[in-house]
C-alpha cells in the first residue's frame, strides 16, 4: 500500500450515530495513517475534517446535516482545510447532497473505503463509485477512538431481516459475516493493547455466520473469544426471533456477560405483522423467562417503536403490560420515523404527532420505573468497575457490567482511578436516575 507522495497532512474525525459507525471511522483512520496522515483533534486546525454521518431515522439525519453545515462554516473560516463527508447519510442521499453540499471536497457513502482513503490522502476530488461493498477485516489496523480499556468489533455488515420500517438494507446492503479467525485475530490485537471490555456489534449478531451455513456461528465465535482473557465480553443487537438454545448456550462461556440486547420493537400481533417482524406477547415473555431461568443475573435491554401506522390504543396498552410483566431493565423508545423507500413509508393509519409523543412519554415512564427497581436491587452489591474518565472532586466515572456503552448510564465512585489500571471492585451505595454511585470495596 503506497503512502501519499505529498507531505503528511493532518485529519480529524467527527463520527455520528452508532458504534458501528465508530468502527468505520477507526478503519478509515487506520488506512489514512498507513498513507502517512496524522490523526488530530478537530480543534487543531486540521488539513482535513472527515464527518461520518448517520442516515437511519429523521433525528439522526437532522443531526448529520447540522454537523455538515457546522463543518462547512469552519471551512469558510479557515479552521479546517478540506471537508470529507461520508457514511450512511451520503450512501442514502448521494445525489441530493451533491448539489446541497457542493462546497464539500468529498461526498462518499459506505463502500469502496480504500478508494476513499486514497482520495483523501492525495487531496484530490473524486466521485463516489459505489462499486464494492465493504467489509473490513483484521488486516485493517485501526486506532481506537474509544477509551483504552473498551473497544468494539464489528462481526458482520448489512441486514436481511426486511423490517418494513428500516432503511439499513438500503444503506448497508445484504448481510455478510466476517470469518471467525479474522475476528479472533483482531480481538487478540485489542487484548494486547489493554482492552478489558470487548463489545461485539452487528445489525443482527444472532444471524452471524448464517450467510455461510444453515445455523448461527455466534456460539462458536463466543467459544473462541472467551478464551482470550477479556474481563467482559458483550454481545449487542440480538434479534429475538432468531435466539436458539445453542445461542443461549454460547452465553455460558467464561467472560461472556449475561447482557441480552433484544430489540422486540413491539408485541401486538397486528403491529408486528405490519412491521414484518416476528414475535408476540406470549413468545417474547417465554424468551424472557427462559433467559432469566438460565441466567439469574441477566440484564435485558430492548427497544420499541411507538406510533407505528395503525397502532391502536389497545396495541400500545399490550406493550405497556409486556414491559411491566417482563421487568426489562433497559428500555429504549423511538417515535415512528417514516423513511422513504421503506415499506412502512406508504402504510396508512399514521398516528398524530401528539399521540405519538404521549405514548412515548408513557413508555419512557415505565422504562424509568423498571430501571429504578433494578438500580435499587444493586445497592450493597460488590461488582467490577470499568473506569472511563476522571470526574470532578477527585472522583471517577465509569460503568459496571450491567451498563452497556452510552445507552445505560454510568457509575461514579468517590476516588480517582486510572482507566489504564485493572478493574477495581466497587460497592454500589445509591443512584440518581441512571447514574449509580459507589465506593471502592
Amino acid at each position: 500500500m503506497k503512502k501519499s507522495s505529498q507531505s503528511a497532512s493532518r485529519i480529524a474525525f467527527v463520527s455520528l450515530g452508532c458504534f458501528k459507525n465508530t468502527v468505520d471511522s477507526e478503519v478509515l483512520a487506520g488506512m489514512l495513517q498507513e498513507r502517512g496522515m496524522e490523526i488530530v483533534s478537530e480543534y487543531e486546525n486540521p488539513d482535513w475534517l472527515a464527518v461520518n454521518t448517520c442516515g437511519f431515522i429523521r433525528d439522526a439525519k437532522e443531526e448529520s446535516i447540522e454537523e455538515i453545515l457546522a463543518a462547512l462554516e469552519k471551512k469558510e473560516k479557515g479552521e479546517i482545510g478540506k471537508l470529507a463527508v461520508f457514511g450512511c447519510l451520503v450512501q442514502r442521499y448521494h445525489r441530493e447532497l451533491r448539489s446541497t453540499f457542493a462546497q464539500a471536497d468529498i461526498l462518499w457513502g459506505v463502500n469502496d473505503t480504500e478508494d476513499l482513503a486514497d482520495a483523501i490522502a492525495s487531496g484530490q476530488r473524486r466521485e463516489y463509485p459505489d462499486r464494492r461493498p465493504f467489509l473490513y477485516s483484521e488486516r485493517h489496523r485501526r486506532p481506537v477512538f474509544t477509551t483504552v480499556n473498551s473497544s468494539f468489533i464489528k462481526i458482520s455488515e448489512g441486514c436481511d431481516m426486511g423490517c418494513s420500517f428500516c432503511a439499513i438494507p438500503l444503506i448497508r446492503g445484504a448481510f455478510r459475516s466476517r470469518t471467525i479467525p479474522s475476528i479472533v485475530k483482531e480481538a487478540e490485537g485489542l487484548k494486547k493493547r489493554g482492552v478489558e471490555e470487548l463489545n461485539l456489534i452487528s445489525q443482527n449478531s444472532s444471524h452471524f455466520g448464517r450467510d455461510r451455513g444453515d445455523r448461527s456461528r455466534l456460539p462458536a465465535l463466543l467459544a473462541e473469544l472467551s478464551g482470550l482473557g477479556f474481563r467482559w465480553l458483550r454481545v449487542l443487537y440480538l434479534m429475538p426471533e432468531e435466539i436458539t438454545p445453542d445461542i443461549l448456550a454460547g452465553f455460558e462461556q467464561p467472560t461472556v456477560l449475561p447482557y441480552f440486547d433484544l430489540p422486540f420493537q413491539h408485541v401486538a400481533p397486528a403491529v408486528l405483522k405490519r412491521m414484518k417482524r416476528g414475535g408476540s406477547v406470549r413468545q417474547n415473555l417465554r424468551l424472557v423467562r427462559e433467559i432469566r431461568g438460565r441466567f439469574p443475573a441477566a440484564v435485558l435491554r430492548s427497544t420499541f417503536i411507538v406510533g407505528f401506522p395503525g397502532e391502536r390504543e389497545d396495541d400500545f396498552a399490550a406493550l405497556l403490560d409486556f414491559c411491566a410483566e417482563s421487568a426489562l431493565e433497559r428500555i429504549g423508545v423511538f417515535a415512528f420515523s417514516p423513511e422513504e423507500n421503506t415499506a412502512a413509508f406508504a402504510l396508512k393509519g399514521r398516528r398524530r404527532p401528539r399521540v405519538i409523543e404521549e405514548r412515548k412519554k408513557r413508555l419512557l415512564d415505565m422504562a424509568a420505573r423498571n430501571t429504578r427497581r433494578f438500580n435499587r436491587s444493586l445497592i450493597g452489591k460488590t461488582v467490577d468497575f470499568l473506569p472511563l474518565a476522571p470526574w470532578s472532586g477527585g472522583s471517577t466515572i465509569g460503568r459496571i457490567w450491567a451498563q452497556a456503552p452510552e445507552v445505560d448510564g454510568h457509575c461514579r465512585i468517590g476516588v480517582a482511578c486510572s482507566e489504564g489500571l485493572p478493574m477495581p471492585a466497587v460497592r454500589i451505595t445509591g443512584f440518581q436516575d441512571e447514574m449509580l454511585h459507589g465506593e471502592k470495596a
